[in-house]
């Protein structure tokens, strides 16, 4: 593999995380909420995950790069479209896309309980397993060797991702971006069957009732 591939490779990890998702959303609104501290837990919490996830993914081209090379054409090109799909998921999920709150809505305090959270959103859902391969399909070769790719695509992934999750959690701003805050200046608008009654009509039959 070339330094190009490489670099080429840890641009599309940085891409992962700057890309609109739940889970940077996370990273950044414990660093707002919680303080900037929080990229103690949070940090390795993401990097962890999405390395498992990312092992996950790994594992099953290694073993297509092995049996059968010639498929690896065919993956890669469902990896390109699973990837445009994956995008535009992106930018219209409802999680990414929901207002934020003025009270803390976040699930937990503790430290440890951060760690856990942000984990457990990396790995409940295989669809970061699925893009993860669909974009190392694009960079694997099955003629170079298979486990010095793996070794050197994994450390790259690691870092770009540790790096860009820092960079999420020390500026939240960038992750919350066109983010609008929640509104809500007439709630009994939205509720259906709702009757509108005159200030001075209630205080009229307040008066009534106390003669």
């Amino acid at each position: 593999m070339t330094i190009e591939t490489w670099f080429a490779f840890a641009a599309t990890a940085v891409a992962l995380v700057i890309l609109p998702n739940p889970l940077t959303r996370t990273v950044a609104l414990y660093s707002k909420q919680r303080g900037r501290l929080s990229a103690v837990v949070t940090v390795p919490a993401l990097a962890l995950g999405l390395g498992l996830a990312f092992t996950a993914g790994l594992a099953p081209l290694l073993l297509v790069c092995f049996y059968a090379p010639s498929a690896m054409t065919a993956i890669g090109w469902v990896g390109i479209a699973y990837a445009m799909v994956y995008v535009l998921w992106c930018f219209q999920d409802p999680q990414v896309r929901a207002p934020l709150a003025d009270n803390d809505n976040l699930p937990t305090r503790r430290f440890d309980r951060i760690f856990a959270d942000v984990f457990v959103r990396c790995v409940r859902t295989p669809r970061y397993a699925i893009i993860l391969a669909a974009l190392t399909a694009q960079f694997l070769r099955p003629s170079l060797s298979l486990s010095l790719q793996a070794e050197v695509l994994t450390a790259i992934f690691l870092a770009s991702i540790a790096g860009s999750a820092l960079a999420q959690a020390l500026i939240p701003s960038l992750a919350l971006r066109g983010t609008k805050r929640f509104s809500r200046r007439n709630p009994a608008l939205n509720k259906p069957g709702t009757v509108f009654i005159a200030r001075r009509a209630v205080t009229a039959g307040f008066r009534r009732i106390a003669a």
